[in-house]
């Protein structure tokens, strides 16, 4: 029988079952007591990556250029979190490529329903209000995750898409799952401003599996008890963040409005 590329099609908190079912995949299985990881991986210089769709049944994202891929369960058979990894270019590339898949990327998300993010501890800054910070990914001194460069409606240069760290991530939501968009950069050496290699990142997560890092990990399982008190905190850190950046001059994006969280209805 001629060796099929992996082809996924699945929705989080489907069952894995119900995906392979659906699905083109050559899958190693690895288990402990607890969690099973579903893998696939290939070479970025082959001719046999992968594909996916992602929610096929509502806005359907369609990735290409799949190099690896992790379908996880958590103590049962439903898939909470998925994490594919595509290499869109050959190695060494024009730096201008991959922002260009990067930049189209964005547009597929926003298509396809996906939202911007704001951890609930973090001003709502819009994009258009980066330039006013000194520092990328650091709002009044402090560290940041969701800052204003983060937010996909802003359209970074060359100069500025090398000018920030090699490692990067852009976070969103939709229906109540999540996705952790990353980048990762390598320049060339004898190149650095012109070429690099480049690796995306694109990690799914159910409500359950997101919020649960909201919460120390010994603590996990009771996470929808132990989440609204830290939420509760994280609002107030906010707003002492965004009554300071108004008196700045500053501008918050007021329409942002934190998606909710249906485990705590």
């Amino acid at each position: 029988m001629t060796e099929k590329k992996f082809h996924a099609v699945f929705s989080l908190s489907d069952s894995i079952k119900n995906i392979q079912a659906n699905s083109t995949m050559q899958l190693t299985k690895d288990c402990n007591s607890k969690i099973c990881f579903y893998e696939f991986s290939t070479s970025s210089k082959s001719e046999n990556k992968g594909a996916a769709i992602v929610d096929p049944n509502a806005n359907p994202l369609s990735l290409n250029n799949i190099v690896s891929a992790a379908l996880i369960t958590y103590k049962t058979d439903l898939v909470e979190n998925a994490s594919l990894s595509v290499a869109p270019a050959h190695s060494n590339s024009e730096h201008s490529e991959f922002m260009q898949y990067f930049n189209d990327t964005l547009v597929k998300l926003r298509l396809a329903g996906w939202h911007r993010y704001i951890l609930p501890n973090e001003a709502r800054v819009p994009g258009r209000e980066a330039s006013k910070f000194n520092l990328f990914d650091e709002v009044l001194g402090v560290p940041v995750g969701t800052g204003p460069w983060k937010d996909p409606t802003l359209k970074l240069s060359q100069a500025q898409w090398l000018a920030m760290p090699t490692i990067n991530t852009w976070y969103f939501h939709k229906n109540g799952n999540y996705l952790l968009f990353r980048v990762q950069r390598e320049n060339t050496l004898q190149a650095p401003q012109d070429r690099g290699s480049y690796l995306f990142s694109f990690n799914f997560q159910s409500e359950a599996e997101f919020y649960k890092n909201f919460v120390p990990n010994e603590n996990q399982d009771d996470w929808v008890k132990l989440l609204p008190p830290e939420l509760d905190r994280m609002a107030q850190e906010r707003a002492q963040t965004e009554a300071r950046l108004k008196q700045m001059g500053i501008a918050i994006d007021a329409d942002y409005q934190d998606p909710p969280i249906k485990a705590l209805k």
